[in-house]
């Protein structure tokens, strides 16, 4: 069926990216999850923290409840909240569980549903890609500064250049 087949490939592919990002933000030291490029850019903290407050409000009651909680403060996530890593990862394996419970618990007949994100209709699907999407944009980020910081040290997690191969 489609719809089993997808939802098993959904799931696949986001965990797909938490192991990505992972893979990358044990190659940073602590002090470096803080740190921020330049004025107006965001630290491995801040996109870590975004990140899991964006799965709290939307898979929370995802087929229930419009997917922008009221009691979200959005703004907060990008002041740095100084969490140590061991805080950061707890909350983002929570909410990466809570986002794979949800897509586990999903019925083929749920992707014919409507749900509400910010006061839109969007369908099931329209809403989980929406947010393949969004993490995928985040986890690229969460790469590339772990790169950026690492430097030398830097374990390729794809296959490597040709200068990059020992």
């Amino acid at each position: 069926m489609f719809e089993t087949q997808y939802l098993d490939t959904v799931r696949a592919t986001f965990k797909s990216q938490k192991q990505l990002a992972e893979r990358a933000l044990v190659q940073v030291n602590d002090e470096d999850l803080h740190k921020a490029l330049a004025p107006d850019t965001l630290s491995l903290a801040l996109i870590i923290q975004h990140m899991a407050n964006n799965m709290k409000s939307r898979w929370t009651d995802f087929l229930t409840t419009d997917g922008e909680k009221p009691d979200r403060n959005r703004d907060a996530e990008f002041e740095d909240q100084q969490l140590s890593r061991e805080e950061l990862m707890e909350v983002w394996d929570e909410r990466w569980q809570l986002l794979d419970d949800v897509l586990a618990d999903l019925t083929p007949d749920d992707l014919g549903k409507n749900v509400m994100i910010r006061g839109e209709t969007h369908s099931v699907i329209d809403a989980i890609e929406r947010q393949v999407s969004h993490y995928g944009y985040h986890v690229g980020q969460i790469v590339y500064l772990s790169k950026l910081f690492a430097g030398s040290d830097w374990d390729v997690l794809s296959i490597p250049l040709p200068h990059q191969r020992k």
